[in-house]
């Protein structure tokens, strides 16, 4: 290294590390050539997050199967496992709604084979305020009390949607996107508001669906107008002498309000790269002028490639 601001982290930077299993369940992300990870490759792939000191899962009914595929691998070792609720329909939210949030955890419990899950998040947090969206909540609130899930919580993509479940919700547990281009949350506060509420965090979106780790040349035309941003990313890397992939965990894995940083990966070889790069410590401070609030850009929901 020869750059001052990069400095060799520690095993606890590993420990950080959830792994996220949507590509177990579907296809998924920008820069994803291989589709949905082979059944044998997920084995491997967890296999190799335990020994490294990654037990804590993230996952969800609505991606694919992965809940599934998960299940036939977990062994009695001591998983975290985080999932989250159904996708539900319609402008209320009624007693068949609690009854299908009520049903898919118990399906995730008995396919992970856990008598407690660490956590569940509301997927879509703006169901908490429908019409009778309080109901959800309070199921959730039940299962805690019952012993069979650790945390409660949301996934969540702004600060206003952070403010309004803070005001309303005594929530253990959020999700949100944060990344070396979308640093929105860091800079409007909303990290140090949730730690000051003692909320545990966790990050999604670390590489922006594999968009930050694309060579510039090969990015969609979409992104023109971020691309000297993707580029200084790049330089940024380059000048400090470390990849793309170690300078965007890095960022993430540096801030001190996040708890874990979920990652998903394709292969085993995926996974051993990022166990790597978790020995590198940044300043994100020093990477403010990388930022993008643009959410055309940021929001992977609003992409159009």
């Amino acid at each position: 290294m020869n750059n001052k601001d990069v400095i060799l982290g520690s095993s606890a930077f590993v420990q950080k590390i959830a792994l996220g299993t949507v590509q177990f369940g579907m296809k998924y992300g920008i820069s994803n050539k291989l589709g949905q990870t082979k059944n044998s490759e997920v084995k491997k792939i967890l296999e190799c997050a335990y020994r490294n000191g990654i037990s804590m899962l993230d996952t969800a009914p609505s991606y694919g199967d992965s809940e599934t595929v998960i299940g036939n691998y977990l062994d009695k070792k001591s998983w975290n496992v985080v999932t989250k609720t159904p996708n539900f329909k319609g402008n209320t939210v009624n007693s068949n709604h609690v009854n299908k949030l009520l049903n898919s955890f118990i399906l995730a419990r008995k396919q992970f084979n856990q008598e407690r899950l660490y956590g569940l998040l509301v997927h879509n947090c703006d169901e908490l305020f429908l019409p009778g969206g309080e109901k959800i909540f309070h199921a959730m609130s039940q299962l805690k009390k019952n012993g069979i899930v650790e945390k409660i919580g949301v996934s969540i993509y702004n600060s206003e949607q952070i403010n309004s479940v803070l005001d309303n919700y005594p929530i253990d547990l959020i999700q949100l996107p944060i990344n070396i281009l979308d640093q929105r949350l860091i800079n409007d506060g909303s990290l140090v508001k949730l730690k000051q509420n003692g909320v545990e965090i966790h990050a999604r979106s670390a590489f922006l669906q594999g968009l930050l780790l694309m060579e510039t040349h090969s990015v969609p035309l979409w992104f023109d107008p971020i691309k000297k941003k993707l580029k200084s990313f790049h330089d940024e890397a380059n000048n400090r002498n470390i990849s793309a992939l170690q300078l965007a965990l890095g960022f993430v894995n540096s801030i001190s309000e996040i708890d874990k940083v979920i990652v998903g990966v394709n292969t085993l070889r995926h996974l051993q790269e990022i166990v790597d790069a978790t020995s590198i410590y940044v300043n994100p401070s020093k990477f403010a002028s990388l930022s993008v609030n643009d959410s055309m850009f940021i929001n992977p929901s609003n992409w159009k490639v």
